[in-house]
């Protein structure tokens, strides 16, 4: 699949998905969406999703006023095939009926001047589903059906993404590294990896731009090189490593955890979504960088060296505004479904049609969509700063908002939470620990902090942890301790017992306890403990009001 030369969408496009319940899933459509909405801001684009499950195109003939021509669309992408096969061998009448279908489709899109994009039917996974391997349903049936589609394509002048070719090259691939791989579990409908490949296929159908960006930093010579539409806005030293500021063009695409398990074999990133930092210089032969309040794990240098994308450091700060936006979508996209599909209709063939309730819904898609610039703000105010750190630097530095992700735990204690294993929680704390094989060093995990303490001692019920760590600062200072907890909390600093609320049940959010402090010169030993009731469990801790930057210590 080749990547169309021209960009098929312009400004105030509104561009309809129709097709059967693989669209209807609002997977590949709300990746697409999500994607276009960050990278092109300024097109002011609106998306509806047309599909429903068990449609064919004939099915979509006779429901194109109503679901598709209503919505005044500029582009509909039609993606069916599916359900047309009958799940068998093609037989001529199935061929004539589904090619019928796709033409009329074509036919009236072109006579009311909508741009058109065509997809193939996707893949079907013959090894969970033994009937559909019987009919060889997906390189025979479905195969053919693609063809169909590609002679249409050629014959009308239409872009066209196969993505029954590309699912099952990317599904190769994968299966050749892991024989366990499966994207389609059910044997028709993709999980969120299989509809990341069909929306690189749709893309690149699309005309999309590539977007391959580079930033080449050499830290000796204080050198920035930036490529692609990044701007550099300068290196800096400080105590703890090197801080790099860009300015961007749009926001990077976040990919949800339940999709980057194909991305080993599908170059999305290295086409759609990558700015490629790489380092030269670093002190040490391991080094991380730090986004805002998170930071990297530990990378080895020539890793830094070769390139790392930046986009698909997951934990970074710089994906939350594309996190944000892939929820918006979600949201918005279903209080349409909910409009059209539940107060507009029935059923497919229903008599039953309430367009008032359809219309309210497209008003409703409208409105929302302007709102979507509150969370992909202005493009002149995407920066990215982040500090590029050696880990023979000390610790973690610490700045005022700075979440501490370096801790030692030691658990699971059973209740009571009174109950004291360290013999002394004062004392523990009155002097630097030297600590036993019992405490292990664990870097929490701050993006989803709900369960970051579920991940080293697995799901429990009634009972306690500790976490401590050493706060290094360079002189005497006053700051303010924020904790937020599930459950309930502790807190010990230098001896001193500072908050005890332990028997509470409640979720976490950041900064539940506001705990004035009095940090010394040098080390601070900062204890926490943590009760655990039923279902999550987590902490996350930062400083407000630090006259100077700390670094943070595991004892």
């Amino acid at each position: 699949m080749s990547q169309s030369s021209t960009f098929l969408l312009r400004k105030n496009d509104r561009i309809v998905f129709l097709g059967d319940s693989i669209t209807e899933q609002h997977l590949y459509t709300n990746y697409v969406e999500s994607y276009l909405a960050l990278r092109y801001p300024e097109l002011k684009l609106t998306f509806f999703n047309a599909g429903w499950g068990g449609d064919t195109a004939p099915g979509g003939v006779l429901r194109l006023d109503r679901d598709v021509l209503a919505l005044k669309p500029t582009v509909v992408t039609i993606c069916y095939g599916m359900n047309d096969g009958s799940y068998v061998q093609p037989t001529d009448e199935i061929r004539t009926r589904f090619v019928t279908g796709m033409r009329e489709l074509v036919r009236r899109l072109k006579a009311a001047n909508i741009r058109i994009v065509l997809l193939t039917p996707g893949m079907v996974e013959e090894t969970v589903n033994p009937g559909l391997a019987a009919v060889n349903y997906n390189r025979g049936g479905l195969r053919i059906l693609a063809d169909e589609v590609l002679a249409l394509a050629r014959q009308e002048n239409l872009p066209v993404a196969d993505v029954h070719k590309l699912m099952n090259e990317v599904n190769a691939r994968a299966k050749a590294a892991d024989p366990t791989f499966c994207m389609i579990p059910d044997s028709v409908h993709p999980e969120p990896a299989g509809h990341l490949v069909m929306t690189f296929g749709l893309l690149q159908s699309l005309g999309v731009p590539l977007r391959q960006q580079s930033v080449a930093v050499d830290l000796q010579k204080r050198a920035v090189t930036a490529s692609g539409g990044i701007k550099s806005r300068g290196l800096k030293k400080n105590p703890y490593g090197f801080i790099l500021n860009l300015q961007l063009d749009s926001q990077p695409f976040f990919i949800e955890p339940s999709a980057r398990k194909v991305l080993p074999f599908l170059p999305f990133q290295e086409t759609f979504n990558e700015l490629k930092l790489s380092v030269r210089g670093l002190a040490s032969e391991n080094g991380y960088f730090r986004g805002e309040t998170l930071r990297s794990a530990p990378l080895p240098r020539p890793e830094f060296e070769a390139g790392i994308n930046l986009f698909s450091q997951w934990t970074l700060p710089l994906l939350q505004p594309g996190e944000a936006n892939n929820r918006f979508t979600c949201e918005k996209d279903q209080i349409y479904y909910k409009a059209w599909r539940v107060l507009g209709l029935n059923n497919l063939n229903s008599a039953y049609y309430d367009a008032k309730a359809h219309t309210a819904g497209i008003r409703m898609m409208q409105t929302l969509e302007n709102c979507r610039g509150a969370i992909l703000k202005n493009r002149s105010a995407l920066t990215c700063s982040l500090n590029v750190v050696s880990t023979d630097q000390p610790g973690e530095a610490i700045r005022n908002g700075d979440f501490i992700s370096q801790w030692s735990l030691r658990g699971i204690f059973p209740k009571p939470y009174d109950t004291d294993p360290l013999n002394g929680e004062a004392a523990f704390t009155a002097q630097v620990p030297k600590l036993s094989g019992e405490w292990r060093a664990w870097d929490l995990d701050l993006i989803n902090t709900g369960g970051n303490l579920l991940q080293p001692f697995g799901q429990q019920n009634d009972c306690f942890a500790y976490a401590v760590t050493l706060v290094r600062s360079p002189m005497a200072q006053e700051a303010e301790l924020l904790v937020g907890s599930d459950d309930g909390v502790a807190v010990w600093l230098n001896g001193d017992n500072l908050l005890k609320n332990l028997a509470i049940m409640r979720g976490i959010a950041p900064d539940q306890e506001r705990i004035k402090v009095q940090l010394r010169a040098g080390d601070n030993v900062l204890l926490l403990k943590i009760s655990q009731g039923v279902a999550g469990w987590g902490m996350c801790v930062r400083f407000a009001g630090l006259k100077q930057p700390v670094v943070v210590v595991r004892p």
